[in-house]
């Protein structure tokens, strides 16, 4: 037999395993890299736009500023003044101005203009208005109409951008600077405007807040009403653009900018560019030490990489050895892993065989434990050893589950065996009857461990099919009981007759509803609707009712039994119906079991067929009701309980307009849709008042009303009191 290359083999796998790996360390690398940076990166664009708020902020304490100056004119005697007429008191304001001008230190000069005076006072000297406008301030694209309509009617703030103006008023060497003009209104506490204050901002107070802020390196400006009153260009981009437009990022001569803006109150803003060169240069260093960490993990990596290669190569060899005279000669990996493949389907194939043979073995073991045909308890004992379900504890129940056929749910024993814990142990079958239940025993040393076991579970199987119903035996002993498994089935299956009556919203438990109710009772119930509905009597009909109900509700019967105490009150009223000129398929069709799910369905309907009854008693001459007005009355009984229900809806359904279905219904049935729909309602909550210690709030919402006030209005409206004056008012007669 021809010895395999181990070498080879060693030195191929070493190296494809090398080249994965350093693929992946790379793609890693570049990962953190690009994640670093980025992160970096935004906590550097955050820095700058905090600065650019400061920026802001500063710029709207110095409007601010000269909001406030303007206010605290009006109450420090600046008021309008004739200079000629008083220039005592000219020269006065003109010293002020200079104080406020002094205190705040960001304005070059403060000047004020009372509207129809011919004088303006400033904080250094005064002068005529005309040689103001046309020598003082030669604003640069401001003319002098526009500065005098500007100092007579502004009625805000208002912020001319930089100028290049020249004169005394500047008061420079050179004669030419860039200022920044706010306009303010001077008006009295109460609104009447009397002149204007004007201020000039030298643009060096701009660049020292620039330079203060860590953006003197960066374009930046203010603006206000997307005007720029003051900035600094360094790339060449229009900052009123930028300013104006909704991008992050502009690209510029093959440089990225990074865009910060902040909007301030009072149309003010600022903008600040950051170019992505400076974000590099911020970033060399970060990237370096990553980099070189980058490096050092890298080369651990391979050295980790070629000890892990080196100790894996034993179980290649071991490998190869079992594998024998399957590898032949090619490519040794590929025959490594199609014999390795091999293995894996032979042991995938024999643990499905194993898995089927116990479930098999288990629902056997079930089998024969309801069917009582263990010998003795050592073959009971025995048989669960084998199958793994511990019998060693005091307590067992049976449990029959079963869904409803069009539900896609699947229902196995595989499911049901996983639900079993650490204090209850069990096994299931799937029975092979047409109804196809599951039939589940449980043992726990705790009766009520067993109990709180089938309603989890039970709760659990609900959330995945709501048709799932269970009924659960009562509690045995194992250890004097062991052969009774039949008989704890039969009570689980006496119990899951009980479900049409019970609903299957919870466990059905035979401990529970076990006992039956004594005949008499329904049947003297169904005997006193009988005479009032031969009487004619209403107030005795609705006593009947309520009294058929009770007996309905808390019957303990089985299945078997109610089923005749309904067909006794079907023959009943089939009777009667007769003798009133109410049609038979009429009744019967609203009593078939596949259309009567529940007995609150059933109360419903009940009640309906006999007001039908009396008012063919009170007419005995009525025509036959037309079909879509009975479809109507059906849909009214079936579905009062939905919040939705209108007459438009029901109208729909029938094939009948909204007006003719109100016409024909109160023809035949002596009533309006709407009435019928609140006289059931109003029905089934009296009779949960009666029969539940439900909440009110839940009975209006099981009634159609999610508003309870709304509720409360419509039952006192019907019955003359409160749902709780009722309940108590029951609840005092039966005491």
């Amino acid at each position: 037999m021809r010895q395999p290359h181990f070498s080879k083999l060693q030195l191929r796998f070493f190296a494809s395993y090398l080249v994965v790996m350093l693929l992946v360390m790379i793609c890693l690398v570049l990962f953190a890299y690009r994640s670093f940076s980025n992160f970096h990166s935004q906590i550097l664009l955050g820095g700058y736009q905090a600065k650019v708020h400061l920026l802001e902020d500063a710029h709207e304490q110095l409007v601010s500023s000269v909001l406030s100056i303007a206010g605290q004119m009006t109450n420090n005697d600046i008021t309008p003044v004739h200079f000629k007429d008083d220039p005592v008191k000219a020269s006065r304001i003109s010293g002020k101005l200079a104080s406020y001008r002094a205190v705040q230190g960001s304005f070059d000069e403060i000047f004020v203009h009372f509207t129809g005076d011919e004088y303006v006072y400033s904080s250094t000297s005064f002068f005529l208005l005309d040689r103001f406008v046309t020598q003082a301030l030669l604003m640069e694209d401001t003319d002098e109409q526009t500065l005098r309509e500007a100092l007579e009617n502004t009625t805000h703030l208002t912020i001319l951008p930089l100028q290049h103006m020249e004169g005394y008023a500047v008061r420079s060497d050179s004669g030419v600077h860039s200022k920044a003009v706010y306009l303010v209104p001077l008006s009295y506490p109460g609104g009447a405007r009397v002149g204007t204050v004007m201020y000039l901002v030298d643009e060096s107070v701009y660049q020292k807040w620039f330079s203060q802020f860590g953006l003197d390196s960066a374009d930046a400006g203010v603006f206000h009403r997307d005007r720029l009153i003051a900035g600094q260009d360094r790339s060449g981009l229009s900052l009123e653009s930028v300013m104006a437009g909704g991008e992050d990022t502009v690209h510029m001569k093959g440089e990225r900018y990074h865009i910060m803006r902040e909007k301030g109150s009072s149309s003010l803003g600022s903008v600040a560019l950051i170019s992505g060169a400076e974000l590099r240069i911020a970033l060399s260093a970060s990237v370096s030490a990553l980099v070189l960490v980058a490096s050092f993990a890298a080369a651990l990596s391979v050295l980790l990489i070629t000890r892990f290669v080196q100790s894996r190569m034993k179980g290649i060899k071991l490998v190869q050895s079992m594998l024998g005279d399957h590898v032949r000669s090619g490519d040794e990996l590929i025959e490594i892993r199609d014999g390795v493949q091999r293995l894996i389907d032979e042991n995938a194939s024999m643990t499905v065989r194993l898995e089927d043979m116990v479930q098999a073995q288990r629902s056997d073991f079930v089998r024969r434990f309801l069917l009582g045909h263990f010998a003795d308890e050592d073959a009971f004992l025995q048989m669960a050893e084998a199958v793994s379900v511990n019998v060693d504890l005091r307590h067992f129940m049976v449990a029959v589950i079963a869904k409803a056929e069009e539900s896609s749910y699947e229902l196995t024993p595989e499911k049901i065996d996983r639900l079993f814990d650490e204090q209850v142990s069990g096994a299931s079958l799937m029975t092979v009857s047409t109804e196809k239940h599951l039939v589940l025993v449980a043992f726990a040393n705790e009766e009520h461990v067993l109990r709180e076991f089938m309603q989890s579970k039970f709760a659990g199987l609900k959330a995945c099919c709501t048709s799932i119903t269970m009924a659960v035996s009562a509690c045995h002993d194992v250890a004097t009981h062991w052969k009774e498994g039949q008989r704890a089935y039969l009570e689980a299956d006496s119990a899951f007759e009980m479900r049409f009556i019970r609903g299957n919203t919870a466990p059905i438990f035979f401990a529970d509803h076990g006992s039956v109710s004594h005949e008499s009772d329904h049947r003297q119930a169904v005997e006193h609707l009988r005479q009032a509905l031969k009487k004619g009597d209403e107030a005795r009909t609705e006593d009947a009712l309520r009294e058929v109900s009770h007996a309905m509700h808390d019957t303990r019967a089985s299945l078997f039994a109610f089923r005749c105490m309904y067909s006794e009150i079907i023959t009943m009223l089939g009777n009667e119906g007769s003798a009133r000129g109410v049609r038979e398929e009429e009744l019967y069709d609203l009593f078939r079991l596949s259309r009567c799910l529940s007995v609150d369905e059933l109360d419903g309907i009940l009640s309906g067929v006999c007001r039908k009854i009396m008012d063919r008693r009170t007419n005995p001459e009525a025509p036959e009701v037309p079909e879509p007005v009975r479809k109507a009355w059906d849909l009214i009984h079936r579905r009062f309980s939905e919040p939705g229900l209108t007459v438009s809806g029901i109208a729909e359904e029938a094939g009948m307009s909204d007006s003719k279905l109100s016409v024909e219904f109160k023809k035949y049935y002596h009533e309006t849709p709407m009435e019928c729909i609140t006289y059931a309602r109003m029905h089934r909550a009296k009779r949960l008042l009666r029969t539940t210690d439900m909440p009110v709030k839940d009975i209006a919402t099981e009634c159609g009303y999610y508003d309870i006030s709304a509720f409360n209005r419509r039952f006192k409206t019907h019955c003359g009191c409160t749902p709780l004056q009722y309940r108590q008012g029951k609840e005092e007669s039966e005491a």
